[in-house]
């Protein structure tokens, strides 16, 4: 056998009810899995660095098939379900608690284009959405386009990727994925009779841009290691095989898309890395379809682009790393040929922006908040949009080029969503939905909060915390559930969540840390937690925890933490380095094995993640990394609680970063805190499918946090 003498090791290939039975024998020979250890030898830069648990990841990956490793992984979910299994009731309870609160059957605002209103539903039993259209009216008929919930049907795991109709209206086009690995199929369907065409196309991004000709659309072809490198054309009723290769990316490091302008005169091919990009461009109206390039890549310049109101907009770097916006009315793209629109400022944050017939709405951050204003085209004129909660969530929901108003979602984690427009005309505001929490929610017996910790080197942290008034005490007597990401340039926005209403009902507060690597507070903040800096993203998390500390939000070992993928490397590190300042961690598909998987060049982002986390063939890059890796930094200490989940086919962070995090924990640490591994055998880094199997996750989660807080 290849492992020890815990208890499931002696009990292989037998059903989980089977496991349960003889624990319940002998209770007092309760074992988690142990690994037998494997030594494996690398060499970097002439240093022997040995891996006991490199044995967990299957050669033949993305296929899982080694009896050995399925063992360990069965055995890691078997151990799960029994420990957990005195607490399914009130699992199963968080469930209904949770799915309790929500509007099961709703439906979505309606966008209008041309003569139909598109929409989506999901109705009380359905797992998936539904997508209808009425014609001329929102009185008319309904007309269901796809039901997602009868292309589930039978199959353990499944995403709707994209679906998009053709400009006459008569044809969707729309990609899934059945088991979680993110390689999406493109399915095309008569929407007069429901019946399905031969243009299937698998291996793709599940990305759909038709062209205006309606006769054809571009999408964008993944290769073996999960990388869209190549944009194809599929002319309708012709054998894909034959689909033309209108663009390929060739350096590795980069990833193509496909879009379409706002106005629909172009299609915009855009191949970029982490930091930088070009984009070219195609004019609807150019028969054999030729990219021209707009501006050329450059090491640290990036920009996005649109068409609209008879000129190209840019948002652009070029003068500052915040971004400035840009004009041109013709496609020669020369420096002296651009026009400034939205100056640089250092200050504020251009993060997006969106077109209209006339007008431009701008997205920016300014003092770590969401931002939004309306340029008026002809006059210049400016309105921006006020927003009232100390922290809050706000974004554009662009419709259609020609709309009379701007549509924009708003949230905060008291206020639960809403969906508003801003009339062009009148400067008007209308409300067109806001989120219904059923049960009696009342945001009045909540309190958000936006404060500030200092970080070791004088930078100020934000924090966005939440918590019920009559259960906050403010002595440091209430548990604290804090979550970080700090990466990509990703910011954690502090919206609205139904679920966790059953944290805060039980006297959690619940805290996010904005910390450096995220681009909560501009651009700089996102370079300042990246390559060589990647370390403040650690303290900036370990100061907000004494912050909230010190002033009473928790206490010591009160606090649970959660984070996921580049978050759960924030976990591991907190675990590894600070452990006594916590009671429990929470890890969804963490990245975790950071020097080995920045090795595999193999792996699918693997050379796309260089310029996040530096290449550790450099000597500085190898040091720096392995002296954070969680995976490498396990220690003979104790640790906290811990919960981590994992998807077997998940490409972006491979299941076995998880299984020999927990391998080297389990063969490490000295404490006899709850060490659980749950590995989903059908889902991916997106998680289990359906908005069923996402709130199951949330109660599982949920309820391991109150068994270690020894809360009901």
């Amino acid at each position: 056998m290849d492992y020890d003498q815990g208890y499931l090791m002696a009990i292989n290939n037998i059903t989980e009810q089977q496991v349960i039975a003889k624990f319940a024998q002998e209770e007092n020979k309760i074992f988690p899995p142990i690994p037998k250890k494997i030594p494996h030898i690398y060499n970097y830069h002439n240093e022997k660095v040995v891996d006991n648990y490199y044995w967990l990841r299957d050669a033949n990956w993305p296929d899982v098939s080694n009896s050995r490793i399925l063992n360990y992984i069965e055995q890691e979910n078997l151990y799960t379900s029994y420990v957990m299994k005195p607490y399914k009731k009130r699992e199963d309870s968080l469930f209904e608690e949770i799915t309790s609160r929500i509007k099961l059957d709703d439906v979505s605002v309606a966008v209008k284009k041309d003569n139909y209103f598109y929409y989506s539903k999901t109705e009380k039993d359905s797992n998936h959405s539904i997508i209808c259209r009425k014609k001329e009216t929102l009185d008319a008929a309904e007309e269901v386009l796809l039901d997602a919930n009868e292309l589930a049907k039978g199959l353990e795991y499944f995403n709707l990727g994209g679906a998009a109709v053709t400009p006459d209206h008569k044809k969707l086009a729309y990609s899934t994925d059945i088991i979680g690995a993110e390689r999406y199929t493109i399915v095309l369907k008569n929407l007069s009779d429901h019946k399905f065409l031969n243009d299937t196309i698998i291996n793709t991004t599940g990305n759909i841009v038709w062209h205006e000709n309606g006769i054809g659309f571009f999408y964008e072809k993944l290769n073996e290691q999960w990388r869209s490198q190549e944009i194809y054309y599929h002319k309708l009723g012709t054998d894909t095989t034959t689909d033309k290769l209108i663009f390929k990316e060739e350096d590795t490091r980069f990833s193509v898309s496909v879009g379409r302008s706002s106005d629909k005169e172009y299609i915009f091919i855009d191949t970029h890395s982490a930091d930088s990009n070009e984009t070219w461009f195609i004019k609807m109206n150019d028969k054999t379809m030729t990219p021209k390039l707009i501006l050329a890549r450059k090491d640290d310049q990036l920009y996005e682009v649109d068409h609209g109101n008879e000129l190209f907009y840019l948002r652009i770097n070029d003068h500052g790393k915040n971004f400035r916006l840009i004009t041109n009315n013709n496609t020669d793209f020369k420096q002296n040929t651009w026009q400034e629109l939205i100056p640089f400022n250092p200050k504020i944050y251009l993060t997006g922006f969106a077109l209209y017939k006339g007008y431009v709405a701008i997205e920016f951050i300014q003092e770590g908040l969401d931002q939004i204003k309306i340029i008026d085209m002809h006059t210049r004129n400016e309105k921006a949009i006020a927003f009232k909660d100390p922290t809050y969530d706000a974004g554009i929901m662009f419709t259609t080029y020609d709309a009379t108003a701007l549509r924009y979602g708003y949230s905060s984690l008291n206020t639960p969503s809403s969906v508003m427009e801003y009339d062009f005309a009148t400067d008007s505001i209308t409300v067109l939905k806001e989120q219904e929490v059923l049960g009696g929610y009342n945001k009045d017996l909540y309190k958000s909060e936006r404060i500030f910790a200092v970080a070791q080197d004088g930078t100020k942290i934000p924090i966005s915390l939440v918590y019920k008034k009559e259960l906050f005490k403010k002595d440091g007597s209430n548990p604290l559930y804090l979550y970080g990401y700090g990466s990509y340039g990703i910011s954690i926005s502090p919206n609205f969540s139904t679920q966790r209403l059953s944290l805060l009902d039980r006297g959690f507060v619940y805290a996010i840390a904005h910390i450096r690597g995220g681009d909560d507070m501009g651009y700089d903040w996102y370079e300042a937690g990246k390559l060589l800096n990647k370390k403040n993203s650690f303290s900036d998390f370990i100061d907000v925890t004494e912050h909230l500390i010190k002033h009473n939000y928790s206490h010591k070992q009160n606090i649970v933490i959660a984070g996921g993928s580049a978050g759960g490397m924030l976990m591991g590190v907190c675990a590894n380095e600070w452990p006594d300042l916590y009671k429990a961690v929470i890890m969804h598909v963490p990245f975790v094995d950071v020097l080995n998987t920045m090795y595999d060049e193999n792996l699918p982002l693997t050379p796309g993640e260089f310029k996040e986390w530096g290449n550790p063939k450099d000597l500085a890059y190898y040091e720096y990394i392995k002296s954070y890796s969680p995976y490498d930094n396990v220690k003979t200490q104790s640790y906290p609680a811990m919960y981590v989940t994992c998807g077997i086919s998940d490409p972006r962070v491979t299941y076995w970063e998880a299984a020999k995090w927990v391998a080297k924990l389990r063969e490490m640490k000295q404490d006899t805190n709850l060490l659980l591994l749950e590995t989903k055998m059908d889902a991916g880094h997106k998680g289990a499918s359906g908005r069923f199997g996402y709130y199951r996750d949330v109660a599982k989660e949920y309820n391991f946090i109150l068994k270690i807080f020894g809360i009901e």
